[in-house]
């Protein structure tokens, strides 16, 4: 059965991340990872980047990763990436 919240999401055609606090993760190739509401950061080295997320942990994998921005929720990571990863963990 479906959450209350993501059945309101779905009749109100609102969406996901909005009302139920989901990540949203947008990928350009395998240069640039751009992630709205993220709960921070959990680890930070050129080649892995951890994230905290609602329900799990997202791992950023690649080459020469850095993090050009980061604030309140949101978060842009460019290198040369290998991989990305979502651990789901339940609520965090």
């Amino acid at each position: 059965m479906k959450k209350l919240s993501e059945y309101i999401a779905d009749k109100m055609r609102i969406p996901k991340d909005v009302i139920m606090d989901l990540p949203k993760v947008s990928v350009c190739g395998d240069k640039e990872v751009y992630i709205e509401n993220h709960k921070g950061l959990l680890g930070y080295t050129d080649s892995e980047i951890s994230v905290k997320m609602n329900d799990g942990i997202m791992y950023i994998c690649g080459i020469k990763l850095r993090i050009v921005a980061i604030d309140v929720g949101r978060m842009v990571i460019n290198g040369n990436f290998t991989g990305i990863k979502y651990e789901k963990i339940g609520r965090i």
